[in-house]
């Protein structure tokens, strides 16, 4: 079990990787750049060397990344769409520089309630973006959202109709978030909530599409659709949920970022300890 938690990368990969470490990660999230804008800090040739030294030595990773709340490939706003698109092309090249597993993207809101419009946009865009992007190694995952009003990518079909838009290119996958599945509808509760869930996705565009995990309990009720996590075991989901999810063969082996509430990293360490007790 490849586990850890969302970091700062502002001071560098390998401060990320040495505060990984210390809360007892075996990976790390990060953003790809300011999560509330545009800007890009330059992840320079010397930065990266010392990187890949550090995670040969550490053996810290997959690195999954997390673009920018603000990109929205669904709006009909063609700047926005055109700025969501450019970032995401940016930061496939950016990230795969230092050879990231990964990084997530929110599919996109449905700010008109056309949701047919919404989801050809989101499309067009992301072909072009990755396009831009080139011949990568770095992967493009959509994440599974909890169905708040106008959020693109609450079901399995949804998920499964943007990736058969674009031609379901190899570089192209699915980011699960316990917390926003929960909140979706989802039992992950049991065994048999989670296996059922998982054979409507494996239906709706292939199990071998899922790449990671965001591992969060939630503060609000199965079915809530509403996005707000909770330390692990502490929320809705709780203990019984949490373990479920670590114990399942198959979400197990997924690279699991933790995102829930901390005011310091270091708070990471009792999440990431309560997650190995749980995984059993």
């Amino acid at each position: 079990m490849r586990i850890g938690a969302h970091l700062s990368i502002a001071k560098g990969l390998s401060d990320a990787g040495r505060q990984t470490l210390a809360i007892g990660g075996d990976t790390f999230g990060f953003h790809t750049r300011n999560p509330r804008g545009s800007a890009a800090r330059q992840i320079g040739a010397e930065e990266i060397v010392a990187w890949r030294a550090m995670q040969q030595e550490s053996g810290i990773g997959p690195l999954v990344g997390h673009l920018p709340y603000v990109i929205n490939l669904a709006t009909p706003k063609d700047g926005i769409r055109e700025f969501g698109e450019r970032v995401v092309g940016e930061d496939l090249r950016r990230c795969d520089a230092f050879a990231a597993h990964a990084i997530v993207l929110h599919p996109g809101h449905d700010t008109e309630g056309d949701r047919p419009a919404a989801m050809a946009r989101i499309v067009t865009h992301l072909s072009a973006a990755l396009a831009a992007a080139g011949a990568v190694g770095t992967l493009l995952l959509l994440e599974t959202m909890a169905g708040q009003t106008g959020e693109v990518g609450a079901t399995p079909a949804e998920i499964g109709a943007l990736l058969a838009g674009t031609g379901r290119p190899a570089g192209l996958g699915v980011c699960l978030d316990s917390c926003h599945l929960f909140s979706a509808g989802y039992d992950l509760t049991t065994r048999a909530g989670i296996d059922a869930m998982l054979a409507e996705m494996d239906a709706a565009f292939g199990l071998d599409r899922v790449k990671a995990l965001h591992l969060n309990d939630s503060k609000f009720p199965r079915g809530s659709h509403k996005d707000r996590h909770e330390k692990l075991g502490q929320g809705e989901l709780g203990r019984q949920g949490i373990a479920a999810v670590l114990q399942h063969p198959f979400l197990r082996e997924l690279p699991m970022i933790i995102e829930t509430p901390v005011d310091d990293y270091r708070e990471y360490a009792g999440e990431i300890a309560i997650a190995r007790e749980l995984a059993g």
